[in-house]
């Protein structure tokens, strides 16, 4: 069986990726709220253009790259990332600032699926958790750097480091590209002469047919579940995302200091990524998955009412657990057995839209609603409970179904 092309490079890409987002996106949000007078409606009236825009797009950025080329895709993405921030940072107005993100977000959707798809592809069955897993960690672990290092970087570097160095970053990806799909070709062509047809099954991410093994695939209901955790996982981040801003005024945290608290969760997150690739005994286990659902409530309630540090910085670790355990399913489950990862990288995404979209909807009709900046925490907390209620009506039927 031959190996599958070397993935080094997708990681890079990845982690560079990774890493400009966390920086451009959670540091723009600050900025809006500090220094162009946003307040709490305004912020998350973006955070909701945000992911109604990363629904569509997602669909169309997974379907488009796998019609004309994973690499074709990328080079779209990379180039309207590199556009939208580069706007945000040549017109420094509010309404630049949204259109930016605007564009910045529409392109992400070009990049995201075929990542996943590219780590995913040309891989055996039982070599798939280990890739994905490491994907997991790689983007994790940099984003927790964006956050971490963000609040100093902007600080010692100034405002426009939120622009420039992004733009860079998606230069370099860009400049990359035709190197990595020469990489990619050669390694392809070298094969086709000589691989079997079991072989061209295998490098198409599957393997030959073969009786289905509950062990290794688990109870079909498994991608519903998953499909149903991600979105109301993203719902929770992406509150809290949005709340960040306030909560660092009502703190009275500066921007470096806030930045290395709430990137606990980010940094839990990667760690907790970390365990779930070495450790598989969570594969296909309703438990786990259902009490990740649990965690992510309740450490996104803490985080939102937090009385006290000690109490913030424990949510904080709760909410990147569950976090960490609700998307390796969602992505593990969607790859497992798909020949057509690249769509299947945009649907995934395209439910992670649904989330990024609804909580700050939800919390802006809240705060709207009640004029209480702690509202979101019942409003989205509701329905990250209706989530759990949801995935024990998939598992019983799924039961059922299989009885």
């Amino acid at each position: 069986m031959r190996h599958g092309p070397s993935k080094t490079g997708y990681y890079v890409l990845e982690g560079l990726n990774s890493f400009a987002t966390a920086y451009f996106f959670n540091y723009v949000l600050q900025r809006l709220r500090r220094e162009l007078g946003f307040n709490d409606l305004e912020t998350l009236l973006l955070c909701v253009l945000h992911g109604l825009i990363y629904i569509p797009f997602s669909i169309y950025g997974g379907r488009f790259g796998q019609r004309f080329g994973y690499f074709r895709s990328l080079h779209v993405g990379f180039s309207g990332q590199l556009a939208g921030v580069a706007l945000a940072g040549l017109v420094p107005v509010a309404w630049a600032q949204v259109a930016g993100v605007a564009i910045w977000t529409a392109s992400m959707c070009f990049v995201w699926p075929m990542l996943e798809a590219l780590v995913s592809e040309h891989e055996p069955r039982e070599r798939l958790p280990g890739r994905v897993g490491l994907y997991n960690v790689v983007w994790a672990a940099t984003a927790a750097v964006g956050v971490f290092a963000g609040g100093t970087l902007y600080k010692v570097l100034g405002a426009a480091s939120l622009y420039w160095l992004p733009v860079g970053v998606h230069a370099l990806q860009w400049l990359a590209l035709p190197w990595m799909q020469r990489q990619h070709d050669a390694w392809v062509i070298a094969g086709s002469a000589t691989r079997s047809p079991a072989t061209a099954v295998e490098e198409r991410g599957g393997l030959p047919p073969a009786p289905p093994m509950e062990v290794e695939t688990g109870p079909a209901y498994f991608k519903r579940l998953a499909w149903i955790g991600n979105p109301f996982n993203y719902m929770a981040i992406n509150t809290v995302l949005a709340i960040v801003p306030s909560l660092s005024v009502r703190l009275d945290y500066d921007v470096d200091r806030m930045g290395w608290l709430m990137s606990i969760w980010f940094i839990a997150r990667a760690v907790s990524f970390g365990v779930l690739w070495h450790w598989r005994g969570w594969h296909y286990r309703f438990g786990w998955f259902a009490g990740g659902l649990l965690l992510l409530l309740a450490g996104f309630v803490g985080v939102v009412l937090a009385p006290s540090l000690a109490v913030l910085i424990l949510a904080q670790v709760a909410l990147g657990w569950a976090s960490a355990v609700l998307y390796y399913s969602s992505l593990l489950y969607s790859m497992d057995g798909s020949e057509t990862k690249g769509e299947h990288g945009g649907i995934h995404e395209a439910f992670i839209g649904a989330g990024i979209f609804g909580g700050p909807a939800v919390s802006a009709l809240a705060v709207w609603g009640t004029g209480s900046d702690t509202s979101p925490a019942w409003a989205v907390g509701g329905f990250l409970f209706a989530g759990f209620i949801a995935a024990l009506v998939v598992k019983r039927r799924g039961n059922r179904g299989s009885g």
